[in-house]
């Protein structure tokens, strides 16, 4: 099967095409032929390789695929072949062929794309454990959703949109701002390469700051973000952008920026009513119960026409590291998808 490989950490130029055999399912898994792989910040970071849960050079990146089941192991139920399903898979995504744990699937409702189901499973649940099931976002909350036109960041608007949230939303170019108004007419847009983040929303909100962040960054991000907080405050905190810059990506420097981030103090968090939560979805289906309960809200807020996921950039899997250089350059908006 053909596939991209990571020959070792460092630049898009260390992924290629190469054939490689076709993994086989094991007890619990399905084989699914991929029709789109999603990608994500995840898969840049293990490229990097500042991404704790990604193998060892040489692997397969691609956490995130959409597809059709071809076979299944031992003890698979609910699944028949020729379904199509998305989800979630331990690697090995960019490829032709998958393993994906049948506790990790769910299947692609028959009036979404292949390209559209690559885009739900990690934005959307990243979106609504983030918000929901963490943050507990209500009606008279305000929120600060930073990376606002990305693929996570519009799961969010669109989430926050059902709840009636006040949002600000900080993207780094005009053109992104118009894309997240798309989606959150009532937003706040805080462009931060023009003005500062932190000092706009402290002046707007008294002071007060903000009730819930859902940052992605990290860094210096993190820090003036969890100065932001208002009594009560909830910081969401799931990613790592701050670690990649554009152009040529240096590992020491990345790794430098990510220790930029405050040390937070526990009896701060007391005295100020603070909550700081971290999450990797890539554990999330170990509890299976918080997986069920989100992917059948989405599921329904989807059939509402609440959710949609906006794919921003499509291209062939041949094509993985263009993706990874535009998304590394902060080139893209909503998700990238890879197809086959």
């Amino acid at each position: 099967m053909k596939a991209i490989v990571v020959k070792k950490h460092g630049d898009v130029d260390q992924m290629e095409v190469q054939d490689l055999q076709a993994p086989a399912p094991q007890d619990g898994d399905l084989l699914v032929a991929v029709k789109a792989a999603g990608v994500n910040f995840a898969d840049v970071l293990s490229r990097l390789g500042i991404y704790k849960a990604a193998p060892k050079p040489p692997f397969v990146p691609g956490i995130e695929v959409a597809g059709v089941v071809e076979a299944f192991g031992g003890g698979v139920t609910g699944f028949a072949k020729g379904d199509r399903v998305m989800g979630f898979c331990t690697f090995g995504g960019y490829a032709e062929r998958v393993v994906l744990p049948a506790a990790y699937a769910m299947k692609v409702p028959q009036d979404m794309t292949f390209n559209e189901a690559a885009a739900f499973p990690v934005q959307y649940l990243t979106a609504y454990h983030g918000l929901i099931q963490l943050g507990h976002v209500r009606q008279r909350d305000t929120v600060l959703v930073h990376a606002a036109a990305g693929g996570v960041g519009i799961a969010c608007l669109q989430i926050l949109n059902a709840v009636g949230a006040k949002v600000y939303a900080t993207v780094s170019t005009e053109v992104k701002g118009k894309v997240v108004l798309e989606e959150c007419p009532r937003a706040r847009i805080v462009n931060y390469a023009v003005e500062d983040f932190a000092a706009a929303i402290r002046a707007e909100t008294g002071g007060r700051g903000v009730d819930v962040v859902m940052d992605s960054v990290g860094g210096d991000t993190f820090k003036r973000s969890w100065g932001l907080l208002a009594p009560f405050g909830r910081h969401i905190l799931f990613g790592a952008a701050a670690a990649v810059r554009p152009g040529a990506i240096a590992r020491l420097g990345a790794l430098w920026r990510l220790r930029r981030m405050l040390l937070v103090s526990p009896l701060a968090m007391i005295d100020r009513n603070r909550t700081l939560s971290a999450f990797n979805l890539y554990h999330l289906p170990d509890r299976a119960d918080l997986m069920d309960e989100a992917v059948r809200a989405l599921l329904d807020l989807r059939s509402k026409g609440v959710v949609k996921p906006r794919v921003g950039l499509s291209l062939p899997l041949e094509k993985a590291s263009e993706a990874h250089r535009r998304m590394q350059d902060r080139q893209t908006v909503g998700k990238v998808v890879l197809t086959l």
